[in-house]
């Protein structure tokens, strides 16, 4: 698999796989590897790699007729540019489109952007999605991002405190997290709708800063113990090594009029302590 390596003027780094546009590595500037990325994900096309941001459309998970979150993560993403901007950040771009195979799985005509751009802290990642069609069409996606953590036990998130989620574990709707700081202690599968405020994943020695606009969901995953240890592309133990904090448009699918563009971002900034 072709790898791509994005390299700000202030050594800032992500490496993005050619194949899925599949951001699996970001440091940022003076920092260590901020993204997960299990040691047995397999590398060959077919299979999704397991951890790093993978890019979930046109369908999330099996809420559908779809394979398990669409084609998107599976597909070779054409590489249009890859360089630094005028201000010294990183940035590659990458694009997908329709082609006879995803038209047999979903009959549309679209083109997706993904932009990767990478300096000092921060790491920007802008999706878009393009109908190219003439007729109008809706799906469901997301960010899939695996986040690095030490310890998940030791690990906590703030920013969803008051939220309404669906647990998908339990099957339950309307739910509301009165916690400030979530702790997550096994298994948990969480789709918080209408997240407008930045979500921190606090550990110890460090803070992550995620901001998201045009997405308008988040998911919280992580399989705990018993589901991480049936993931055969997961690496002894690894569930506790990662959290998933999705930018995600899930609870009411974007749909989308011919000549019209939907376009999301996800920011993340490392905070060190």
């Amino acid at each position: 698999m072709q790898k791509i390596s994005v390299i700000a003027a202030d050594g800032a780094i992500a490496e993005i796989f050619e194949y899925g546009a599949h951001v699996c590595s970001w440091r940022p500037a003076g920092g260590t590897e901020q993204l997960f990325l299990s040691e047995k994900s397999e590398f060959v096309e077919g299979a999704a790699i397991r951890g790093g941001v993978p890019i979930v459309f046109p369908q999330f998970s099996g809420m559908g007729v779809l394979p398990k979150h669409g084609f998107a993560r599976n597909a070779q993403w054409k590489l249009v540019r890859c360089g630094q901007t005028e201000q010294g950040a990183g940035q590659a771009v990458f694009e997908l489109q329709e082609n006879i195979a995803r038209l047999m799985l979903w009959p549309h005509v679209f083109r997706l952007e993904l932009t990767v751009t990478v300096a000092a802290d921060t790491l920007q990642l802008d999706f878009s999605v393009s109908n190219t069609g003439d007729t109008a069409f809706q799906f469901t996606t997301a960010l899939h991002t695996y986040f690095r953590v030490d310890d998940i036990a030791k690990t906590g998130i703030h920013g969803l405190a008051s939220s309404l989620y669906r647990d998908t574990v339990t099957g339950q709707n309307d739910c509301r997290q009165e916690q400030e700081l979530l702790h997550i202690e096994g298994e948990i599968d969480r789709i918080y709708a209408n997240v407008s405020e930045p979500i921190v994943i606090a550990q110890s020695h460090q803070q992550l800063r995620i901001c998201q606009t045009g997405f308008v969901d988040a998911v919280v995953w992580n399989p705990g113990a018993e589901k991480g240890a049936q993931l055969p592309d997961m690496e002894e133990g690894g569930y506790q090594r990662y959290v998933c904090v999705e930018a995600a448009s899930i609870m009411r699918p974007v749909m989308l009029e011919p000549g019209r563009q939907w376009q999301g971002m996800q920011r993340m900034v490392w905070i060190p302590r």
